[in-house]
């Protein structure tokens, strides 16, 4: 390894914020800064959901500005976003309005046509990917039977992280790790599924060749961004999540194994495998496989996140009450159990807006109690993740065989210590928490690597010594 300090630049795009950070390598560890932080979400227009997808871009190249104007020695960048998204291009590459969002109703109402089409046993044998409407299948599909004149203006689709690469690079590409999300790759995600494209009457054209990610696209082609070298680092999220574990789970004789939770809006729950889980078992239980930034396969639960919790606050900050997370999960740490969880995954939180009334309403009609107050709201929203977590990976035990002693738990909920101990008490077993910005992190890593300045089989000593975690055990937080 080098002991020159140089810069990678992670583009991390969630669904409710955009950060640029960067990652400082001394020749031992990283050193994570957030050099530029935007808000954006999805808006409501003409009746549809959409990314303004002209704002994300306008942060992106500001903030990658700035960091060339202060970080040390930047060399690389490389973008992560949120699974199933699209931009649409025209035949000169210009991106097409709108930009869908993927809590759009469209694919709901298109819904009942899709499954004439491939039923979820027929998709799920195709794809390895759990049916939803959210899937980008569904989404393109949808596109075609709602507003076949805007389709047919459509010369290529790409996935955001690498239409962003594209915007940066000139380049168009096709991701694994991202494209894996969408319902539209064979299980493992080296092939383009020719029998769910057929079946939905997607033009081939839309869809060009796959690229493996931990590699460089090309040289930024921005004004003043010359410097920078366009990476592949891993264009999902999580992918980048969790290039920061330990090889954990990949080999069938591993008896110490570990289960991984990518918490922020989403969490999402899986293992790491060499292979996908393809039983029909797994499709019932709702598994989903993506693909890892190192190609390995990522089986998963997608499961309804922080979202309730986010939307919670959206809500409250309307109404003028307290909306502080730090405050609120104090209060909930304080607040009288209700003695009840729900299922975060249920379709009444799908949507947004009024999440507040749609909770206690559920609270009411399932159980037939309310929460008294704010504390208690939010001491049963995170007792419901919790008992969820427990659930999922009692599931991914029954699918895999497997005994799991451990949970990684990554992201921005690990910072929130009391979820991780109602986790520990509820799933039973050791939870470490951290790295919280383990998206970055992990799309850092990639970049070095690719950049050949650090090697694959010291990632992980690096992440160690690079990002603070804490452990966690059932009636014990530390």
């Amino acid at each position: 390894m080098t002991m020159t300090s140089v810069t990678a630049l992670a583009v991390d795009l969630g669904s409710s914020s955009g950060r640029i950070m960067a990652g400082t390598f001394d020749g031992t560890k990283v050193t994570v800064t957030e050099v530029h932080r935007f808000a954006h979400e999805a808006q409501m227009k003409d009746g549809n959901l959409i990314w303004c997808v002209k704002t994300i871009r306008e942060n992106l190249i500001e903030g990658l500005r700035k960091a060339i104007a202060t970080c040390e020695n930047p060399i690389s960048v490389s973008v992560d976003t949120w699974g199933v998204d699209m931009v649409m291009l025209d035949s000169a590459g210009q991106a097409l309005d709108p930009v869908y969002a993927y809590r759009d109703e469209r694919t709901a109402r298109t819904q009942e046509a899709f499954r004439e089409r491939l039923s979820d046993e027929a998709f799920w044998d195709a794809t390895g990917i759990s049916p939803a409407q959210i899937n980008s299948a569904n989404q393109l599909f949808a596109l075609t039977q709602e507003e076949p004149e805007l389709a047919a203006k459509v010369d290529k689709v790409l996935w955001l992280p690498d239409y962003f690469s594209y915007v940066l690079s000139g380049k168009q590409g096709w991701s694994r790790s991202i494209v894996s999300s969408s319902g539209l790759l064979e299980p493992g995600g080296r092939a383009w599924s020719q029998s769910v494209r057929t079946a939905l009457d997607l033009p081939e054209k839309w869809f060009g060749e796959l690229n493996d990610e931990i590699n460089i696209v090309g040289p930024c082609i921005i004004p003043g961004l010359e410097m920078l070298t366009v990476v592949r680092g891993g264009g999902h999220d999580t992918a980048c999540a969790v290039h920061t574990l330990p090889k954990i789970n990949d080999g069938e004789g591993d008896s110490s194994r570990a289960v991984w939770l990518s918490c922020g809006s989403w969490s999402v729950l899986g293992v790491l495998r060499n292979a996908p889980l393809l039983a029909h078992e797994a499709l019932h239980h709702g598994v989903t496989n993506e693909v890892r930034a190192d190609g390995g396969i990522r089986p998963l639960f997608n499961l309804t996140g922080l979202w309730i919790l986010q939307e919670c606050q959206r809500f409250w900050k309307f109404e003028g009450e307290e909306c502080d997370i730090v405050t609120l999960v104090a209060k909930a740490r304080e607040a009288e159990s209700l003695g009840v969880t729900f299922d975060p995954d249920d379709d009444c939180f799908i949507q947004p807006f009024d999440m507040v009334n749609r909770v206690q309403a559920h609270l009411l009609e399932k159980f037939g109690v309310e929460a008294k107050d704010q504390g208690q709201l939010v001491r049963t929203i995170l007792e419901s993740f919790a008992a969820r977590y427990a659930q999922g990976i009692e599931a991914l035990e029954e699918l895999t065989g497997a005994t799991y002693d451990t949970l990684y738990l990554l992201g921005g909920g690990s910072k929130n210590k009391f979820l991780c101990d109602l986790t520990a008490q509820a799933t039973g077993i050791k939870v470490l928490a951290g790295p919280a910005e383990a998206s970055a992190l992990g799309s850092i890593m990639a970049q070095l690597e690719s950049m050949q300045v650090t090697r694959p089989e010291d990632r992980y000593a690096i992440v160690s010594a690079s990002a603070h975690t804490t452990t966690h055990r059932a009636g014990v937080g530390e």
